[in-house]
């Protein structure tokens, strides 16, 4: 085999349902895999170990990790050349280290003639999974997630995993270049979050079940929506103590507000951010002079906001 190509999606992180003590799982959580901004690398044949394009470092010490495990398991890999074709920016709240070390460990897997490995496997090939499984289970299947949280050491499970309405419109925004928290610092904010009251990962749990996932199945995106905006309110007083809000920044707010003003739906902060999303069922020349208000509005390029739908198929790939 000379070359695998692989294209991932990326996740929005609604929010998490389950946040240490008193809960009996850790980090349970709902999020969506979205078409764009996308990764896709490409893997293949080389004299050396190699890495080059965005995030080249990283992807070379994923490679390295992952050629080591599978040493581990008889599997030997002669060295490969990763070249990343195209990424969003890491730690912005899409879940990009996920899907990389995802990527990179079904190509090296490809290479060693094991076609099957499961996204659970992958996962723990790559070392990921420590707090949400949205982004493993995403990976294999696109869609919308929840997941139960981490019990132990084991990958978060999936418990329910849904296709997303194709005419329901995604506006990504970043309004600031920041990354989020992530690495330790990301593990001592967790550290410093005071325990969330059972009755408040009830009360998430039930927002989800028996709101947010019924609107999908419905079609229904106004109560979607609302559904969403409820759980984003409640996830954000959870998070106030570290992030200083309910959103990563002044800026955030303002934008999140602006969103709201121009008709978007469902409008929420993934992960630590600074990626805002917002969901519209509007057709094409509206949906575009939203985003050129917005873009206008807020001085942003092309890049830090563009219009993407739900994947529901995971990541795809070709032997070549």
């Amino acid at each position: 085999m000379s070359q695998v190509r692989i294209k991932t999606p990326s996740r929005l992180h609604f929010g998490l349902l389950g946040l240490g003590k008193p809960a009996r799982r850790q980090y349970g959580g709902v999020g969506l895999m979205i078409e764009d901004p996308g990764l896709e690398i490409n893997v293949e044949s080389a004299d050396r170990w190699e890495a080059i394009g965005p995030q080249s470092h990283r992807a070379l010490s994923i490679a390295q990790s992952i050629a080591e495990n599978l040493a581990s398991m008889g599997r030997i890999l002669d060295p490969l050349r990763i070249q990343i074709l195209q990424s969003p920016e890491p730690h912005v709240g899409l879940g990009v280290g996920t899907q990389l070390s995802m990527a990179v460990a079904q190509a090296l897997a490809l290479h060693t003639g094991m076609m099957e490995f499961s996204a659970r496997q992958l996962a723990e090939l790559s070392g990921r999974g420590n707090r949400s499984g949205i982004g493993i289970h995403g990976f294999a299947e696109g869609g919308l997630i929840v997941d139960a949280g981490r019990r132990g050491d084991d990958i978060p499970t999936r418990v329910l995993r849904t296709p997303f309405p194709k005419g329901w419109f995604i506006l990504i925004v970043q309004p600031e270049s920041l990354a989020g928290l992530h690495g330790n610092a990301e593990l001592e904010a967790f550290h410093l979050l005071p325990p969330v009251p059972e009755t408040i990962t009830e009360q998430l749990s039930a927002q989800v079940l028996l709101g947010l996932i019924p609107a999908v199945l419905e079609n229904d995106l106004p109560e979607f929506g609302r559904m969403l905006e409820k759980i984003q309110e409640t996830v954000g007083q959870c998070f106030e103590s570290v992030q200083g809000g309910a959103y990563s920044s002044s800026i955030h707010r303002n934008v999140v507000e602006s969103m709201r003003a121009n008709g978007l739906l469902g409008v929420g902060q993934s992960s630590w951010g600074p990626t805002l999303y917002g969901f519209s069922n509007e057709g094409f020349e509206k949906r575009y002079q939203i985003r050129d208000r917005l873009r206008k509005n807020f001085g942003l390029n092309n890049e830090r906001i563009c219009w993407t739908q739900a994947s529901n198929h995971g990541a795809r790939w070709m032997v070549l």
